[in-house]
């Protein structure tokens, strides 16, 4: 076999391999920039208060003793949870590495949905649906210790 053959037919496999490769160490990156964004999300001034305010207000609380509740307490909740439901389908599209995900923050996540659940179960009453279903199960994995 002459060595240009053998380059020739080298050569093609040797650009897949490096490009294979790259597009996973790019991919990596991606996904390790994008849990950075998500743990700033999750750490945010109103976010932190709005799981406290879940662990305080809510916690231990009945579903219909939300409407008690002054609006902004219910506003800032509704923040967290939006941006907690944001972050489990996240990793549910594998946008982020879920493990990551569960070291960072999973006991604090887990914590924060099941003190909201009188919340989300407020909210499912009066709109008919049940709200935050990716924040929901993914909290249920974590506590499954997937």
């Amino acid at each position: 076999m002459s060595g240009s053959l053998l380059v020739a037919l080298i050569s093609p496999v040797v650009a897949v391999v490096l490009t294979v490769w790259s597009f996973r160490r790019t991919s990596q990156a991606d996904r390790l920039r994008a849990f950075f964004e998500v743990q700033q999300r999750y750490l945010d001034k109103e976010v932190r208060s709005g799981r406290r305010l879940l662990h305080r207000e809510i916690a231990g609380r009945q579903s219909g003793q939300m409407e008690e509740l002054p609006s902004e307490v219910l506003t800032n909740v509704g923040y967290a949870l939006a941006v907690m439901n944001s972050i489990a389908i996240a990793c549910e599209g594998k946008y982020v590495d879920p493990k990551l995900v569960t070291r960072s923050m999973g006991k604090s996540y887990a914590g924060a949905i099941a003190a909201a659940k009188p919340y989300i179960d407020y909210v499912e009453e009066r709109r008919g649906f049940r709200p935050y279903a990716f924040a929901e199960r993914f909290a249920e994995r974590l506590r499954q210790g997937h």
